[in-house]
């Protein structure tokens, strides 16, 4: 599984660079979806309410799911850092191993286990990045209702009495937005946590190599003394 895990944090340029593209692509059509509520807002309240229906849905829905996407791309942004973090990770390891394995197998002081936030790192990335996922899909499903409450006119939509369909539909937009706005920040919370957890491990890992080549320089000295010492007994038995 770490394995694999590092396999796919390599591909972290890949993450960055989709991110990016998500969030230019999201400007593109904000700036899109504004000048289409320019040209709606500047026709009289009459046009808007009988002709311009459609155009009113288009605008709302894509109001709802935009945002969305945005997170998503910045998500992917901050996968891709904590996905290179994991490189750094493996490479400072790797190096520390390297350095280790001048020294005989049987005294090699002992690597330090990984730290347990250092395992979570990925699986905390992941679940960040599914947040985003789940945020997407729900409100394009939102944009949807919203596409069907707004092809209305407004004085229908006010208009409308308990128990009826349009009434459920306005029900479901405020109640779904209420919980979807908090789950967005939940998402970028978990995706800095994964940084956070990925820093923390990079420290821990210095420090603790750096105790480790300390261990290690003495028991090369003292592998060091061991043939010195071998001739100086062998001096002595053969002055003797």
């Amino acid at each position: 599984m770490q394995k694999f895990i590092s396999g796919m944090s390599k591909m972290y340029p890949l993450f960055i660079a989709i991110g990016v593209m998500v969030v230019l692509a999201s400007v593109v059509i904000g700036y899109q979806n504004s000048q289409a509520a320019a040209e709606y807002f500047a026709q009289p309240k009459v046009i808007r309410e009988t002709t311009l229906m459609a155009g009113r849905a288009a605008i709302e829905g894509t109001g709802l799911w935009l945002p969305y996407l945005k997170f998503l791309g910045l998500g992917l942004i901050l996968s891709g850092i904590v996905m290179a973090l994991r490189v750094i990770i493996d490479d400072l390891q790797g190096a520390g191993n390297k350095v280790m394995s001048n020294l005989p197998e049987g005294k090699r002081p002992a690597p330090p286990s990984a730290p347990w936030y250092g395992m979570l790192m990925p699986i905390t990335m992941m679940m960040g990045l599914l947040i985003f996922i789940v945020a997407l899909v729900v409100s394009l499903d939102l944009a949807n209702i919203a596409s069907a409450v707004f092809s209305n006119p407004i004085p229908d939509i006010d208009a409308a009495v308990a128990g009826s369909v349009l009434l459920a539909q306005v029900e479901t937009i405020h109640a779904t937005t209420a919980w979807l706005v908090p789950l967005k920040f939940f998402g970028i919370s978990t995706e800095f946590l994964a940084i956070v957890m990925g820093l923390s491990t990079i420290i821990y890992i210095l420090s603790n190599q750096t105790k480790i080549f300390g261990k290690g320089i003495d028991v090369a000295r003292t592998l060091g003394r061991q043939p010195e010492k071998v001739q100086e007994d062998t001096r002595e038995k053969v002055l003797a």
